[in-house]
């Protein structure tokens, strides 16, 4: 016993920032952030909370999946930064939606929404949970140096979720770790202890980008080798590649390196930029609501983040 993927649902903030919004404040074009990523814009929180997003993409997802609140058993949220410290992002989201069940955060960076669908199918096949929303969420606007544009240029604001219940839809799955707390940094909030002697980091995200794309490439190619394999199928009868979507250079690069057929690679980083975890949730989401997926389709989701992570995921579309 695995899991089927029920719904899906997501939800962006309203405010839509072009590349063109940020020469008023950056030294940068649309030309130049376009030709070396991918993106043209990406929506960013203003007046709305990431729990708003959180709670509305969730009731999309149930809708879609005709499950009421109360058949949940947990609550799964994959997130870098909630709204609060405690209580968890999850019990924010489950209380809002009238969920009585256990429910915690996942932080895995980008790679989030693939630790929450493998930790799903571990309580699903263990008979602690019959159906599980999982919640992604990512105010990235809120962590990045917007004075620095080799990065702030990437990200945006956005929330997915699904709902997975007992099925035969997982095929395979891998998460795969190369510790490293250099790459990818985000500092921690010190607090106002009396006693404390530590200074402060700035608390904005640090990034390699060079030490990055060469992890990104390998790791997100050598995932999708590794994932087939355990499903015991060959990369070309994947039906849909569904890729984090950080930047396009390093989607090409990967796709090229181990010929993948550019027509099953579905993107959207033009509309969005990189939500971390949540990319993969709307992008699923958008396909899915344009009706891209066909019962029996397979889906291999794969992805990097800060870690450094990969993973990737393979699944059957079941869902008519």
């Amino acid at each position: 016993m695995s899991f089927d993927i029920l719904g899906t649902g997501s939800r962006v903030p309203r405010k839509v920032v072009t590349n063109d919004d940020l020469t008023e404040f950056l030294d940068t074009s649309d030309e130049w952030i376009y030709t070396r990523t991918g993106i043209r814009k990406r929506h960013v929180l203003t007046d709305e909370t990431l729990l708003d997003l959180a709670v509305g993409s969730a009731e999309i997802a149930l809708e879609d999946a005709k499950t009421s609140p109360s058949e949940i058993g947990f609550v799964l949220a994959a997130t870098m930064r909630g709204d609060t410290v405690t209580p968890s992002f999850a019990f924010c989201v489950a209380e809002k939606l009238g969920i009585a069940a256990p429910a915690f955060d996942v932080n895995a960076a980008c790679v989030g929404v693939l630790y929450c669908m493998e930790l799903a199918d571990s309580l699903i096949s263990t008979g602690k949970a019959d159906k599980i929303l999982i919640v992604s969420a990512e105010a990235m606007s809120k962590l990045v140096d917007w004075n620095d544009r080799a990065s702030c240029v990437l990200f945006g604001d956005g929330s997915g979720a699904m709902v997975v219940g007992k099925g035969e839809g997982r095929l395979a799955g891998i998460l795969s770790g190369k510790p490293d707390s250099v790459s990818i940094r985000m500092p921690s909030f010190e607090g106002e202890s009396r006693f404390n002697e530590i200074k402060a980091e700035k608390m904005v995200m640090h990034m390699d980008g060079q030490e990055v794309y060469k992890f990104a490439v390998n790791a997100m190619g050598h995932e999708i080798e590794n994932v087939c394999k355990k499903a015991g199928i060959e990369p070309a009868e994947v039906d849909w590649f569904l890729p984090h979507q950080a930047n396009v250079r390093i989607v090409d690069a990967c796709q090229k390196k181990f010929k993948i057929e550019k027509s099953k690679v579905l993107m959207n980083i033009a509309e969005y930029g990189n939500m971390s975890a949540t990319s993969i949730m709307v992008l699923l989401d958008e396909f899915a609501k344009k009706g891209t997926f066909h019962r029996g389709d397979k889906l291999l989701f794969v992805a990097f983040g800060g870690g450094l992570t990969s993973g990737a995921l393979l699944i059957k579309w079941n869902k008519d």
